[in-house]
């Protein structure tokens, strides 16, 4: 659940992995690809 304090937050993340641009949605990936605990593919 998205408290209103971090919607600011959520929106951005949102737009880096669903947004049209993928080079900050690559670098999220790698950037984050280590730290992954759970993942559905």
């Amino acid at each position: 659940r998205v408290e209103i304090e971090d919607a600011v937050e959520a929106d951005k993340i949102f737009d880096v992995l669903m947004g049209t641009d993928v080079d900050p949605r690559k670098r999220f990936i790698q950037t984050h690809a280590k730290t992954v605990r759970n993942l559905d593919v």
